[in-house]
């Protein structure tokens, strides 16, 4: 038994099926119908041709003289393959002063012929007997004297053609109907595979609630195949999120165990002794720090999920590089110093890129923060940027401890501190933070490193117009 959607899906297959079983025979009884209409103008142009021939021929025999003359000519090729043919001559009374007939010649009707209105121009006409068995194709065109010239052709087999196309059409039209529908059939269920697989891998997903499912994908090009590939990575998308968010929840359900525990031990120990009113305000205060490091750390986990998934609001426009990169040099100059560090700039005169401008300025500052923390005294930090292709890349090189291999790839995880960066302030969101503002403009972010050697980082961020 059909379930409600698998009727739905055979409802649609048995459409799809049924409009292109009549596309196929619509379109086929389209050509029949040109080609048969092309077919019967040249037939008809060739019989044309043919008597328009004719009748040059024997107007050119009257001009020798008169009706006299072309009886003559008529009298010697009597009995020649010609008689294909009839010519009349008729009055200006439409009276008949010249007729001649081939053998078998059935003829016309003359009641026709009589009715043909008197004009100079050529005219031509079509007659067919009550049977509809011999057709004539005949030219009428004046002669001197106000004579008509009235020259005849059979054609008969030309319209015995025509019917011959006719029935075969017909006797085709059977089986091109089965093959419509046969074909339909097949196409419809080869071109709807790829939503089968799709209504079945969505079933499997709400059923078992395995995010890892996929549809199966093969090498083919098409809207169908490019649904099923979007759908995937859309998959993978809202799987990858909802891991980083398993992930989030668990860092941050442990990075604020201690500092609530700390919270607490504060507070009861300023509870214990209440008379002492400076360890009250200590507690206080310490309250006040802890309670403001988790709300930033909150705050940057709500400013980089908002990036990632795209519901941050970015205020996009034109921004100058060199510009928001001297106001950050110029920002940290002070906490450098006191390092004994010396930061460069290496920057053009103009590099504009589409970015949100705050933002920009965030993740500078973030990456120039880390160049300071984790550089030694005395040491260099060098900051440059330079158009590439449709890109500005910015780099950021320090001469600080690096970053072990094994760490490099674990650095853009959320809340992630290795063992160089535990020693050092910081909520372990940073670069997290760095990445998905990038990410969010279509930019991309790098870095290069080498342990006790330093590291470069590098942003690629699109330039403006």
């Amino acid at each position: 038994m059909f379930s409600r959607n698998s009727k739905i899906g055979l409802t649609f297959s048995l459409k799809l099926s049924a409009l292109y079983a009549l596309f196929f025979v619509v379109s086929s009884g389209g050509l029949f119908v040109v080609a048969y209409y092309l077919m019967d103008n040249l037939i008809e142009q060739r019989e044309r041709e043919t008597v328009r021939d004719r009748i040059q021929e024997y107007r050119a025999w009257y001009g020798e003289g008169g009706l006299r003359a072309l009886k003559a000519r008529f009298d010697q090729q009597s009995g020649t393959a010609r008689d294909i043919f009839f010519v009349r001559i008729v009055g200006p009374l439409n009276q008949v002063l010249f007729v001649s007939f081939p053998k078998g010649f059935k003829g016309v009707d003359d009641g026709r012929l009589r009715s043909v209105p008197r004009t100079e121009e050529e005219l031509w006409l079509t007659i067919k007997d009550q049977a509809e068995k011999e057709a004539w194709t005949i030219g009428i065109t004046g002669l001197p004297g106000g004579l008509k010239l009235q020259v005849g052709k059979s054609s008969t087999q030309a319209q015995e053609l025509l019917s011959f196309f006719r029935t075969v059409f017909l006797m085709f039209s059977v089986p091109i109907l089965l093959l419509g529908i046969v074909g339909g059939g097949l196409l419809t269920f080869r071109a709807i595979r790829p939503i089968r697989h799709l209504i079945q891998t969505v079933r499997d997903i709400l059923k078992t609630g395995k995010m890892s499912l996929r549809v199966p994908v093969r090498g083919e090009r098409g809207e169908m195949y490019e649904l099923v590939s979007l759908f995937n990575q859309m998959l993978d998308r809202n799987d990858s999120l909802i891991q980083a968010m398993h992930d989030s929840l668990d860092n941050v359900a442990h990075d604020l165990r201690t500092p609530m525990t700390r919270l607490r031990g504060v507070a009861e120990l300023a509870l214990q002794d209440a008379r002492e009113q400076n360890a009250c305000r200590e507690a206080l205060a310490d309250c006040m720090e802890e309670s403001e490091r988790m709300l930033t750390m909150l705050n940057a986990l709500m400013d980089i999920a908002e990036a990632e998934t795209g519901a941050m609001r970015l205020e996009i426009g034109e921004v100058s590089v060199p510009e928001v990169i001297e106001s950050i040099m110029d920002l940290y100059e002070v906490v450098a110093e006191e390092k004994g560090i010396a930061i460069t700039g290496n920057l053009p005169q103009e590099l504009v890129i589409r970015a949100d401008r705050i933002r920009f300025q965030q993740v500078m500052a973030n990456l120039l923060d880390n160049a300071i923390k984790y550089s030694g005294n005395g040491r260099e930090i060098e900051i440059s940027a330079r158009p590439e292709d449709a890109c500005a890349v910015i780099s950021i090189s320090d001469q600080g401890v690096g970053i072990p291999p094994a760490d490099i790839s674990k650095i853009w995880d959320r809340l992630y501190r290795g063992d160089h960066s535990r020693s050092q302030r910081g909520l372990g969101l940073g670069l997290s933070f760095v990445r998905a503002i990038v990410h969010a403009h279509g930019g991309t972010v790098g870095v290069e490193s080498e342990l006790n050697k330093g590291s470069r980082f590098t942003i690629r961020m699109p330039v403006g117009n």
